[in-house]
């Protein structure tokens, strides 16, 4: 298959990159700037990810992971219609990597994000990226187009500062969160990534939002 990755050499990005370039599947990665560490088989490109377009010609799937940041902030929402709409003109499936808190704990309640205070210690940046991954979901879920669309919200304990370890396994479920018997809500970057190239070669869930943890 043809993926384009947007944001590809993050966190996020670059598992997926590398777990779908491993696959044989055939990898364009789109970020910021080209790194110095390429993963074989990748076609890298350098783009304002926010705002550019994207070659998604030919391609079979379009996956998000980008992170509103720093000058960025306030963009995502604004970068994801576009991106939709170039990846339903090019007949393509949308994957984007969204966020925990968009997620609910039980049936019938609020999204995490919406009806929770944060903690006074998490960072105002954490709140606001949360707050814009929202956005997108919400825009996603007003779409009336046909795009094959799909909304991928990890574990809470997940990314750079807090990697995990690869388990080898994982589970799905719907938008309500997934929590261990531990009551912890993990997954490791490279078990994540599995996971999206997994739903990516074998189509499961469309136009919904799911979870994924251990």
């Amino acid at each position: 298959m043809k993926i384009v990755v947007m944001g590809g050499t993050g966190y996020t990005g670059s598992a997926i990159v590398r777990e779908a370039a491993q696959r044989d599947h055939a990898v364009i990665s789109v970020s910021r700037r080209i790194p110095e560490t390429k993963t074989g088989g990748v076609r890298f490109e350098a783009a304002d990810v926010l705002r550019a377009e994207v070659p998604v010609a030919g391609a079979d799937v379009v996956v998000g992971a980008l992170s509103p940041r720093g000058a960025e902030r306030g963009m995502l929402a604004r970068a994801y219609a576009r991106l939709a709409a170039q990846a339903g003109a090019a007949g393509a499936r949308l994957v984007v990597v969204g966020g925990f808190s968009c997620l609910r704990r039980e049936a019938g309640a609020p999204r995490m994000i919406e009806g929770e205070s944060f903690p006074p210690e998490v960072p105002e940046e954490v709140v606001s990226e949360a707050k814009e991954n929202l956005d997108v979901l919400n825009h996603l879920l007003a779409d009336t187009t046909d795009l094959d669309w799909l909304f991928v919200s990890p574990g809470m304990h997940f990314g750079s500062w807090m990697p995990g370890a690869n388990l080898g396994n994982y589970r799905v479920g719907g938008e309500i969160a997934l929590f261990h018997q531990d009551g912890q809500s993990a997954i490791s970057g490279i078990d994540f990534a599995c996971a999206v190239v997994d739903e990516i070669e074998a189509p499961k869930y469309h136009r919904q939002q799911i979870g994924i943890a251990y």
